[in-house]
């Protein structure tokens, strides 16, 4: 209803404004207006108890008259603005209450989540987020291509193939200073694996299984070729001699580190080789002439020869 506006006339009882019935029709009429607006669940007579205007606020009351009440402000705007509240029904979600959001699309670009990773993982229920520095255990994950610096992995762990085979399986010793090293080769060069590690004199063991053995496809063994007098190598398996004046080659040869070690002597100098072990279970010293060679076995206490072909002198 548009508001009805009492006349009062152009000047007081000239008798031009309205009657006293109709100007309290129309303060009536105007009253039912507001109490049908403002009236308890619509009743025209009675206004609503539970919400009241103030000059800065609309002021609910809640079921229960008492002390306490909301009331809902607007900040004071720098602009006009329009709130526009969704065709559902639910809950009013307020900066900090603890509410439970439901169906909602956060945009990422516009807002900013805080928190910190337990937090987050509070709140998920079936699983938990992973963060860069922390440390958390990955299960069931697929990594592409990844870089990866000083892994750890633990005792009795495997490296597994795509059928969860194991492929590698790796057993941590305690205080270890040494390790295996793989390097990779370039053109011609062949790839390598190395005993390294804080030991000055590092054996690498390669062990089958029960019965089994281990087979080489083809073996090379390190050499050493030596002119002049002096001690054979401890490090290369294959003395190559090769000496052609002034006499005989004369070498020694150390005890061996391990008991099984091969020492493969081979003359191809027109001088004779003599070999003088430290301990000799044939004798002193043993000698080969030119084109001729043997094979020494250490036992632990002593060098033997074994399965010599050749022309050698034992003496």
């Amino acid at each position: 209803m548009t508001r009805q506006n009492i006349n009062t006339g152009a000047a007081a009882n000239d008798g031009t404004g309205d009657t006293l019935r109709s100007a309290g029709t129309k303060i009536n009429s105007n009253f039912i207006e507001l109490y049908n607006f403002l009236g308890a669940e619509g009743d025209s007579s009675t206004l609503a108890s539970r919400v009241k205007f103030q000059d800065s606020a609309i002021v609910f009351e809640g079921l229960t008259p008492d002390a306490n009440e909301t009331r809902l402000f607007a900040t004071d705007p720098t602009k006009d603005n329009t709130i526009t509240l969704p065709d559902s029904t639910g809950t009013v979600i307020l900066g900090v209450a603890a509410q439970t959001l439901t169906n909602k699309t956060i945009d990422l670009s516009k807002n900013t989540i805080t928190g910190t990773t337990a937090l987050f993982n509070t709140a998920l229920s079936d699983g938990n987020f992973t963060t860069i520095a922390g440390t958390e255990t990955l299960t069931n994950k697929t990594l592409t291509s990844p870089s990866l610096n000083n892994p750890k992995i633990a005792s009795g762990a495997s490296l597994n193939d795509n059928n969860d085979n194991e492929l590698i399986k790796f057993i941590q010793t305690g205080s270890a200073v040494n390790e295996l090293t793989i390097a990779n080769g370039a053109g011609s060069n062949g790839p390598a694996l190395s005993a390294t590690g804080g030991g000055a004199n590092l054996n690498l063991s390669l062990t089958s299984k029960g019965t089994g053995s281990v087979t080489l496809s083809k073996a090379a063994f390190s050499s050493s070729t030596i002119a002049s007098n002096g001690a054979a190598s401890t490090s290369a398996t294959l003395i190559i001699g090769n000496k052609n004046s002034g006499g005989t080659l004369a070498l020694s040869l150390g005890d061996g580190t391990t008991v099984g070690e091969y020492k493969i002597f081979t003359n191809k100098g027109s001088e004779n080789l003599e070999v003088t072990p430290d301990n000799f279970a044939h004798g002193t010293k043993f000698t080969l002439v030119q084109f001729e060679g043997c094979t020494c076995i250490w036992d632990g206490s002593n060098w033997f020869l074994v399965g010599n072909q050749s022309q050698v002198t034992v003496v």
